[in-house]
C-alpha cells in the first residue's frame, strides 16, 4: 500500500470529547480503558504511559452532534 491511498482521520483529545458531552477528561480516558466505546481506543506503553485515539466522526455521532 502506497501512502497516497491512506487517508487521514480527524481525531480528539480525552479533553475535547469531554466538553462535548459535559464530562471531564478523566471519565473519557476511563471509558477508553475499559474498552467500553466504539469510538475510540486506548492503549499503555511500556512504559506505563496511557495513549487514547478517539475518532472524531464515529464520537460525534454517539454525542448526537454534527460537527464540533
Amino acid at each position: 500500500m502506497e501512502r497516497d491511498d491512506l487517508t487521514q482521520v480527524e481525531t480528539l483529545t480525552p479533553y475535547e470529547a469531554g466538553r462535548i458531552i459535559h464530562k471531564n477528561a478523566e471519565y473519557v480516558r476511563a471509558l477508553l480503558r475499559q474498552g467500553r466505546v466504539s469510538w475510540g481506543t486506548a492503549a499503555e506503553s511500556k512504559s506505563g504511559q496511557w495513549n487514547y485515539n478517539i475518532i472524531k466522526s464515529k464520537f460525534l455521532e454517539y454525542a448526537g452532534k454534527e460537527e464540533y
